[in-house]
């Protein structure tokens, strides 16, 4: 198997490891000191940050918004959250994840949490 292959192995078992709650099983994919170009602040670097901060995630967000996300200035009022986009983009050197950029639709969750009103369009505005 190519390196090219072998990095696409890799990302979707970590992938499957974020989506299925398994932190403990990610250690084995990055390498000490990865650096992550999207991290909140005041979360560490590293693996540890971002398992802080998935696990933050995973508690204010089960389906519906339970409150507890820095940045969402929301209360936890159990608004439904459906729509969520995400993209991460890796780079692996031997095997192991070195970097990593992401981004989450912080203003989809807002509007979806109360946080932000969508801007209300003129009569007639974009036909």
């Amino acid at each position: 198997m190519g390196d090219e292959q072998r990095n696409k192995e890799i990302v979707r078992k970590v992938e499957q490891l974020w989506i299925d709650g398994k932190l403990d099983q990610l250690d084995q994919y990055f390498a000490t000191g990865d650096h992550s170009h999207d991290r909140p602040p005041m979360v560490p670097q590293g693996l540890a940050g971002a398992k802080m901060a998935h696990q933050g995630a995973m508690q204010a967000f089960q389906g519906r918004k339970l409150g507890g996300v820095p940045g969402i200035d929301a209360p936890a009022g159990g608004r439904p959250v459906k729509d969520i986009e995400s993209w991460s983009v890796y780079r692996l050197k031997d095997g192991r994840i070195v970097e990593h950029w992401g981004i989450n639709d912080g203003f989809a969750i807002a509007m979806q949490v109360g946080a932000l009103k969508m801007p209300a369009m003129p009569v007639g505005a974009g036909a």
